[in-house]
């Protein structure tokens, strides 16, 4: 049953029938959404003012008064849109459940502008902690900082010397340690050369100590001492992530890298019908996964696309910000740096081979052009080997710098771009500088991609982006950052209209996890999925879609996030108040 709320008015309403209760069987209710604008996402811009859901099912659209005839002999729930535009629900095809509860309880680093800022907000919390106790934090950046370089541990290690401490870069594939830290894990003593970590990264200083900042493959020397969260923190921290991923009129998210943990939490949530949001998993696969777990995977839930377990996540290299991913030539900023690889070429065919035997669908993080290129060169001698290959839909996650020459290489192979718009928002202000002007041009090239055998698949990479899904609809119809500013080498001619926009969030991430049709469209027959805005993400201008939210979020037909109005105002009004104080 929907809940009861302001929103919507209950004018008939029988006992509730629950799969996890035993209670006995109810007769089907119709769920009638109307005083609103509903974009049908049909391909044809096709904007209704009525849905009628069966039972989680779409089963009607168009006028008011069609639908309530259609709904005689029901009993009828009606839903107030309150004048908002109703979408498809929004999907995330690229997200970290667990990772973002976290972050949403370790420190908060991401506002910090300068070194000396962050430093002195961690010492205020260690002050309030036992001393030996590890302190955690994520999201700093050293591109935004006033020197632009990575930093060095001394002035932390001064502040904070009683408690080891590890704080995420903002891409989660760098950390800076104090020196208890790097004591506890062997490396705060006198290094001759900075040691070869394969995939990763000790930067050691002139006076040949470490730095503090381990990249990649390396942070896990550190990592390996933070203690381990238990289950109940676990199970926590996804629930929070839910309730936040829920309020940002998100129906589902593809949760990439999960370890069988995770995947166990998952299966416990569902089964007592705590699991709200929609979950297509991929399982961390870069240490291999043992013929057990093979042999219970693919996974699905009883309630249809509820919960997924579908693939495979795999890292072929790092990432931009800290020069980890792997490029073709020299970092323009940094000569002779060009990342590296995070698995062999040999290990990654493997890797897939094996995914492929158990029918788990790859999905490969790569970043750089080499890194593209090389899971392309994968992926072509999967094909090879067996030209059903492609209907696992295999993924490249992220796709940012794709040399020009293997654009077509994505449609011919039939592999789905999984790609984040909002990071090109976020990365314009420095990415040119780490690439030159040439490299520029085949970066964030979403507009080159699509329109491929497999459409753009959207998502925002959170925790390291936010995951309001408006972020990246108005980073896609502009490549410009949340404020609109635009940046050389990110032309304008390469963004999307909102149409396309808002298809990469909705049937696009649908489509890159098999279940196109059924979700992502708000057609009869498809599931009764929808995301209430108050402004149209096709239509309204894109920095004011920006800084707005979602009011509403529906899944199976019920109202799972319901949002009070901050201001009382007429249907179908814009209203004008600032949203981003929203």
């Amino acid at each position: 049953m929907l809940p009861v709320c302001h929103l919507f008015l209950v004018l008939a309403q029988a006992p509730a029938a629950s799969a996890y209760d035993g209670a006995a069987e109810r007769a089907p209710v119709a769920v009638l959404f109307e005083n609103g604008s509903i974009r049908l996402g049909d391909g044809n811009g096709t904007v209704v003012s009525g849905l009628l859901a069966v039972d989680g099912v779409v089963l009607s659209v168009g006028p008011v008064e069609k639908l309530e005839e259609e709904a005689a002999g029901y009993e009828l729930e009606r839903v107030d849109l309150a004048g908002g535009w109703a979408v498809p629900g929004l999907q995330d095809a690229h997200g970290h459940v667990e990772n973002y509860g976290r972050s949403l309880e370790v420190l908060d680093l991401r506002e910090f502008t300068d070194y000396a800022s962050m430093v002195a907000a961690v010492a205020e919390v260690a002050a309030e902690r036992p001393a030996g106790e590890w302190i955690e934090g994520r999201g700093w950046d050293q591109n935004l900082w006033p020197e632009g370089k990575f930093p060095h541990h001394a002035l932390l290690s001064e502040a904070v010397p009683d408690h080891p401490v590890i704080l995420d870069r903002v891409d989660g594939h760098a950390v800076l340690c104090n020196k208890r830290a790097l004591d506890l894990s062997g490396l705060g003593g006198l290094m001759l050369q900075e040691p070869k970590i394969d995939g990763g990264r000790v930067l050691v200083d002139d006076k040949r100590q470490a730095t503090g900042v381990l990249i990649d493959n390396a942070t896990d020397l550190v990592r390996q001492h933070v203690p381990e969260p238990d289950r109940a923190t676990r199970m926590r921290r996804i629930l929070r992530a839910q309730e936040a991923l829920l309020a940002d009129g998100l129906t589902c998210v593809h949760d990439m890298g999960i370890d069988e943990d995770v995947a166990g939490i998952y299966r416990e949530l569902e089964s007592q019908g705590r699991l709200q949001l929609r979950i297509v998993a991929y399982l961390s696969g870069n240490d291999g996964l043992s013929k057990e777990m093979l042999k219970k995977y693919p996974w699905r839930s009883a309630r249809q696309d509820r919960l997924d377990i579908v693939g495979v996540k795999l890292l072929a290299d790092g990432a931009l910000g800290s020069r980890g991913a792997a490029l073709l030539a020299d970092y323009s900023d940094a000569p002779g740096e060009r990342g590296a690889l995070l698995l062999k070429e040999d290990r990654l065919t493997l890797l897939v081979h094996e995914a492929w035997q158990a029918g788990l669908q790859p999905a490969i993080h790569a970043i750089g052009d080499r890194a593209n290129r090389v899971v392309l060169d994968v992926y072509e001698r999967m094909v090879q080997v067996d030209e059903n290959f492609r209907a696992l839909r295999p993924r490249i996650e992220h796709a940012q710098v794709v040399s020009p020459r293997d654009w077509p290489r994505f449609p011919s192979l039939g592999v789905i771009p999984s790609m984040q718009p909002v990071h090109a928002a976020s990365d314009m202000a420095w990415a040119p500088a780490r690439l030159g002007p040439e490299r520029s041009r085949g970066a964030y090239a979403w507009r080159q991609l699509a329109g491929g055998v497999a459409p753009l698949a959207f998502g925002s990479d959170f925790p390291v982006e936010s995951p309001n899904p408006l972020h990246g609809i108005a980073a896609a119809r502009t490549r410009r950052d949340l404020d609109g500013r635009e940046q050389a080498g990110f032309e304008a001619d390469d963004a999307l209209d909102g149409e396309a926009a808002v298809l990469g969030f909705t049937f696009g991430a649908a489509y890159a996890c098999g279940q196109e049709e059924r979700r992502g469209r708000l057609m009869p027959g498809f599931a009764a999925d929808l995301t209430v805005l108050k402004l149209d993400p096709v239509q309204a201008p894109p920095e004011l879609l920006a800084r707005s939210r979602a009011t509403m979020t529906v899944i199976d037909g019920e109202v799972v996030y319901p949002r009070e109005l901050a201001v009382p105002h007429e249907a179908g009004a814009v209203p004008a108040d600032d949203e981003a104080a929203r």
